[in-house]
């Protein structure tokens, strides 16, 4: 056999394998399940089924326990206890007295109430959106068996009408208290508006008092206790 009869079966033998390697390589792949097959039919766990009645019944049972968002909306400022000492210096720079009626707009747990009821002997009203401050207000004030004098309820304060209110307590925030001044300025006049660290821009306070005091952790700081009398000046 000369050189070039003997380079036509290797060339051939050459192209046997490698055409048998890339059929073989097609054929494994297309045995594969293809990736779009499922889009043809829904899954079976996709599937949705009537409830039965007494999977309706545990429905509205956990609907009952668990209201909607909007039932329980979040509260516009986190909650931070005010310092025993500045609760006091709020009630003395309010001059509060008997007749009087403590409106607490953002009660937390309702410790000035208490305190204004123990101290002054007055009415007091609590209002918060939080369910929770609400249930540690009203154990509070059973606590202190003050029932006869404060009232808590969960309320926006941003819809209560204040006009029974001579002494109105504030914790919130700069923009908070002056979203509440349309609800403050229909306060009968000589009625106090006292903000425990917030101002209210466009009512120039009467007082500022500034105090140290710790707070819940421990820690010690500046407050500042801002007081306004209805009719305020305006800034």
């Amino acid at each position: 056999m000369n050189r070039r009869s003997f380079s036509v079966p290797i060339s051939f033998g050459i192209f046997l394998v490698a055409t048998s390697n890339v059929a073989g390589h097609q054929f494994a792949k297309s045995n594969e399940p293809r990736q779009f097959s499922n889009l043809a039919a829904p899954r079976e766990r996709d599937t949705i089924l009537d409830p039965r009645p007494d999977e309706k019944k545990k429905d509205k049972e956990v609907q009952a326990k668990n209201p909607k968002a909007e039932d329980n909306p979040e509260p516009d400022v986190p909650y931070w206890p005010t310092p025993p000492t500045v609760v006091d210096k709020m009630l003395e720079m309010a001059e509060v007295k008997k007749g009087d009626v403590v409106y607490d707009l953002g009660c937390g747990d309702a410790r000035i109430l208490v305190a204004a009821a123990k101290k002054y002997g007055v009415k007091g009203f609590g209002f918060d959106i939080d369910p929770e401050r609400v249930k540690e207000s009203l154990d509070n004030v059973k606590k202190n068996k003050l029932e006869d004098l404060v009232t808590i309820k969960k309320a926006d304060i941003f819809t209560l009408d204040l006009k029974d209110a001579s002494v109105v307590t504030l914790y919130l925030m700069p923009e908070l208290n002056v979203r509440l001044m349309p609800q403050l300025e229909k306060l009968k006049p000589g009625s106090r508006i006292v903000s425990h660290d917030w101002d209210m821009k466009g009512a120039k306070p009467k007082e500022v008092v500034s105090m140290r005091a710790k707070n819940a952790m421990g820690l010690e700081r500046v407050h500042k206790v801002y007081l306004w009398v209805v009719p305020w000046e305006k800034e």
